[in-house]
């Protein structure tokens, strides 16, 4: 496997590994990602034996850091080591036709662009998760996302059970998307 990140057309970073082994690419002077810019790297996997080339997959990511820490005497979550104060919209995801489904992909990044036009830096995404699609633009245009779990009925052990697996795969499904800073 090798892995290869792009800044635009500028190779930045190659890897290669046993297409079983985990890869790492090391990023000289990292550009990060963040509301006022959205920077994301181009991603490019190749799958190779010799010099034949079997597959090859594009994709993005993006880097920014996430943590608690002091500022003053006041705890504050800081982005890429900075407090960025945060105002957004608590945002259920329906549309007038399709109740939880976009029309067209236009329609997702529409949305988005509106709430960044209104001088919005966040979306608390509350009762469902959306498809990739959105979380791309959230990524893409530079909007912070605040994911909830969707609400169940966790009342009885086997709900919760399911409560904490359903929980875990949406985790695991959209941990990648740099624009998510909480769960």
């Amino acid at each position: 496997l090798v892995a290869t990140a792009f800044d635009g057309k500028k190779k930045i970073s190659s890897a290669q590994v046993l297409a079983t082994n985990e890869i790492v690419l090391s990023i000289p002077k990292p550009k990060f990602w963040s509301p006022d810019k959205p920077f994301l790297y181009d991603l490019e996997l190749k799958l190779v034996m010799g010099r034949n080339t079997f597959d090859v997959v594009h994709s993005y990511f993006g880097m920014r850091k996430i943590e608690i820490a002091k500022e003053g005497n006041i705890n504050r979550l800081m982005l890429n080591g900075k407090f960025v104060f945060q105002v957004g919209t608590l945002d259920q995801g329906f549309w007038p036709d399709g109740i939880y489904t976009a029309p067209t992909d236009d329609a997702l990044k529409s949305d988005i662009e509106m709430h960044k036009k209104l001088g919005f830096n966040l979306i608390r995404k509350h009762v469902k998760v959306e498809t990739d699609r959105w979380y791309y633009w959230a990524d893409k245009l530079g909007i912070l996302v605040w994911q909830d779990m969707p609400s169940a009925n966790n009342s009885n052990p086997e709900g919760k059970i399911q409560f904490e697996i359903e929980l875990q795969r949406m985790i695991e499904e959209r941990r990648n998307h740099p624009s998510i800073i909480m769960w």
